[in-house]
């Protein structure tokens, strides 16, 4: 046995790739269709939870192939395509988070909760932060006002509270799958 089979796990099989990318497709249509429809309705458009910006910080975690890049930007692509706003921002921003979560994990040892958790708070705060820059380029904005900054708190907030839920669910349906 050489030291290249001792260090690199089997390829996963065209089978179980086909299994994971469903599974990341259906959930991604569940979380669109939860965030831009019934969750805007139910709050009145104020604070939302943001569950794409989860899913796309599970792919920076888990996924390091092209595959969680292409998925993180698509998911940003719909939201975009969905709320009606500025075409691409949200696609720039969810590849920005993705680029940062994959490369925190990278480095760091992000296999627990609360490290998901946490990278899904900042992420969260990173997104808003590259809206608002991008918003800036093009749009006249003379400064941010302290509503903003409560409000991409408050988000993150949420949407690290929800987290283990979100986490806990893809793993459950990735195991029933048999992708895990």
């Amino acid at each position: 046995m050489s030291l290249l089979q001792t260090t690199h796990a089997p390829a996963p099989s065209i089978g179980t790739e086909i299994r994971a990318a469903g599974i990341y497709v259906l959930t991604g249509a569940l979380a669109l269709l939860l965030q831009t429809t019934i969750l805007h309705g139910l709050t009145g458009g104020r604070i939302i939870p943001d569950l794409v910006l989860i899913l796309c910080v599970y792919l920076g975690l888990r996924e390091h192939n092209i595959g969680g890049a292409t998925g993180a930007f698509l998911l940003g692509y719909l939201l975009d395509s969905f709320s009606g706003s500025v075409v691409g921002l949200h696609a720039f921003a969810m590849t920005t988070v993705y680029l940062v979560v994959y490369l925190v994990s990278r480095r760091l040892w992000m296999d627990n909760t609360w490290s998901g958790v946490a990278m899904v708070f900042l992420g969260s705060l990173l997104k808003g932060v590259a809206i608002v820059v991008a918003l800036a380029a093009y749009l006249s904005i003379d400064r941010m006002s302290l509503g903003v900054a409560q409000t991409l708190l408050a988000e993150a907030l949420l949407a690290a509270a929800l987290t283990p839920i979100v986490f806990g669910g893809l793993g459950w349906a990735k195991g029933m799958a048999g992708v895990i």
